[in-house]
């Protein structure tokens, strides 16, 4: 239960501010997925048994993802 805490908290905060796509030339939804997880893994692994830290989990997802050629495409929710 304490590993799905931090995920919601970053999905709410995500859900709260913009919509988020990434997007990287030639990539496809398959290069997404896997990418994407793997910094999800990466980004919640430095948290620790009581990690709650929703932005820095963020940002470390956000840097995983624009190392790997990724770049965010921001835009208002309708």
């Amino acid at each position: 239960m304490r590993a799905l805490t931090p995920l919601a908290v970053l999905f709410f905060l995500a859900a709260c501010a913009q919509e988020v796509a990434w997007q990287k030339s030639g990539a496809s939804e398959q290069d997404l997925a896997q990418d994407s997880a793997g910094c999800r893994d990466r980004a919640f692994a430095g948290q620790g048994a009581m990690g709650t830290d929703a932005q820095r989990t963020a940002i470390t997802y956000s840097s995983c993802m624009e190392s790997k050629g990724w770049r965010r495409a921001e835009g208002a929710k309708p």
